[in-house]
């Protein structure tokens, strides 16, 4: 072939190595933050701050949030995780804001006051969203939340008494992170009503010849008064006729409901008027008398707007047959009532029963009745258990339903479960146990009925699984 007409290939030239400078080198690596300290992660469900030590381990710290970084000392070691305490804020989050308590740095009872409420409400939403959009095969957008005013919601308090060394009483709650009691005396998330008794109460204690032997305060406010608790550590037989002389002085000063109570006897000192809790139930409103020491939801606006919502969310038509479980004194139970053709409350107290029972036919709702039982045992002998229900209520404590949802399948299949926690880890627990079960989430979504902490409430209406 002649090689007349080809084209000349051009010489092979040697490329060079590129050459950068130093310069040039640091701007195209990433930045390397060299500020001391760690990023905050996230909050944890106590309300701590998360984040990776230098050496890649988890750190729970005191006091710090979301977007800041911090400097920290270390106060508990453990194998998996350290604890430990923010010293040096590096960088704050545009969510913090200044304690509006002055006990802020030492009492336990509000560890999230230095988070702006809205910030407080969205952490709240986004963990229980953590822990229940993993159990949607398709995500579901969370009911907005359930919020109120975020001080002096609290009409509900147990007060802690302890004397120093030194002789000085301490009325309050307990220290973050310890079993010490810190000494209150103001907190902003009482009720006025009730936070205007811890003058008075640190002037009358130190008078009793028995005022080393308390052992807490219950408070309660209602629209009808104001009623005081107190639970001694001797024998009421031994009250001094002195003290109790105080202790009535005291209710009619304050007018107060007192009750003195021992852990095995229980003497109503003063009771001007009964108690009541008002609710608007679907059909008007109830007045639900209650005893002090009974279990009562602490924030009124929220309790009232958990109602609403699951009312809203069974939209009961009048026919269905509807089992409350740890119903209380009917806080759930009475105003479903008014709604449903039949309901059966279930509780543990037998006081707590009998007072739902009066409750109910105090308004004439002969649709509701009551039983005592415990849930947590087996259930198999229960007449509650061979019955056909359309809803299933559960409102349980902290350690949540799983006794009662892993006995479930004994029952006639339940359409619809309304579940209403006040932990949503164990909500969660649950939630995944009534899946296994052939139920599906519907609605879901947070309440702030404790506001300043890192505690929420939680609702979620689950159905059963159409058969194909």
């Amino acid at each position: 072939m002649s090689l007349l007409r080809q084209k000349p290939r051009p010489a092979r030239t040697k490329t060079a190595p590129a050459v950068t400078s130093p310069a040039a080198e640091r701007a195209s690596s990433p930045p390397v933050d060299d500020r001391p300290g760690v990023d905050i992660l996230r909050l944890s469900h106590e309300g701590r701050g998360v984040a990776r030590s230098p050496e890649g381990k988890t750190l729970f710290i005191t006091g710090a949030l979301p977007q800041e970084r911090v400097t920290y000392r270390v106060t508990k070691q453990h194998a998996r995780y350290d604890e430990a305490q923010l010293e040096t804020l590096v960088q704050a989050s545009p969510d913090r804001v200044t304690p509006a308590c002055v006990h802020a740095e030492t009492c336990g009872g509000c560890p999230l006051q230095h988070l702006a409420p809205s910030a407080q409400q969205q952490q709240k939403q986004q963990q229980l969203a953590s822990l229940l959009l993993p159990l949607m095969p398709v995500p579901l957008a969370p009911a907005p939340m359930l919020s109120a005013e975020p001080w002096g919601y609290r009409r509900r308090a147990r007060l802690g008494v302890k004397w120093r060394r030194d002789g000085r009483l301490l009325l309050g709650f307990r220290e973050a992170g310890s079993s010490h009691l810190a000494e209150i005396h103001q907190c902003l998330v009482l009720e006025p009503e009730l936070n205007a008794l811890l003058a008075p109460l640190y002037q009358l204690i130190p008078q009793l010849v028995g005022g080393k032997h308390l052992g807490h305060l219950e408070l309660l406010a209602t629209p009808d008064g104001r009623a005081l608790l107190v639970r001694l550590l001797r024998p009421l037989v031994r009250l001094a006729s002195q003290d109790r002389q105080l202790w009535q002085d005291f209710a009619r000063q304050y007018q107060l409901v007192l009750l003195l109570d021992d852990g095995e006897q229980r003497e109503t000192l003063l009771a001007s008027q009964p108690l009541h809790l008002p609710l608007i139930g679907p059909r008007g409103p109830l007045q639900l008398e209650l005893t002090p020491g009974a279990f009562v939801q602490v924030n009124a606006a929220i309790n009232q707007a958990m109602l609403d919502q699951a009312l809203h969310w069974l939209n009961l038509q009048g026919t269905e047959r509807v089992l409350d479980l740890f119903c209380g004194f009917g806080n759930l139970t009475l105003p479903l009532a008014q709604q449903a053709a039949q309901v059966l409350g279930v509780e543990v107290v037998p006081a707590q029963v009998a007072q739902a029972q009066r409750n109910a036919e105090r308004h004439q709702l002969t649709q509701a009745s009551f039983v005592c039982a415990d849930l947590s045992l087996p259930l198999a002998d229960q007449p509650f258990m061979q019955m056909t229900w359309d809803v299933l209520v559960l409102d349980p404590p902290r350690a949540g339903a799983q006794a009662v949802i892993e006995q479930l399948p004994a029952l006639p299949k339940i359409p619809r479960i309304l579940y209403i926690s006040c932990h949503p880890v164990t909500l969660a627990r649950d939630v995944a146990l009534l899946q296994q079960q052939g139920y599906q989430i519907e609605r879901w979504g947070a309440m702030d009925m404790f506001p300043q902490t890192a505690h929420s409430e939680a609702m979620v209406l689950l159905s059963a699984a159409r058969s194909s």
